[in-house]
């Protein structure tokens, strides 16, 4: 499981968001919609800097996602 609490992103001095607290379970599927500029891909970055490298693959559209 990977759980956020309270977390908020600040960027060029523009709040993208703030309070967002939310629980991800194994198995479960999530969508994130939003305005662009809202902050979804930088909601995103955040969760795979969570998940860390280790044994994690991420793909998208058949492609492997590199973690930094």
């Amino acid at each position: 499981m990977i759980e956020f609490k309270d977390v908020g992103v600040r960027r060029d001095g523009r709040e993208l968001f703030a309070g967002a607290s939310f629980q991800l379970h194994p198995g479960h599927k999530v969508g994130l919609t939003g305005n662009n500029g809202t902050g979804k891909s930088t909601l995103f970055a955040l969760l795979l800097t969570q998940m860390g490298k280790g044994d994690t693959e991420v793909t998208l559209d058949k492609g492997e996602v590199s973690i930094p």
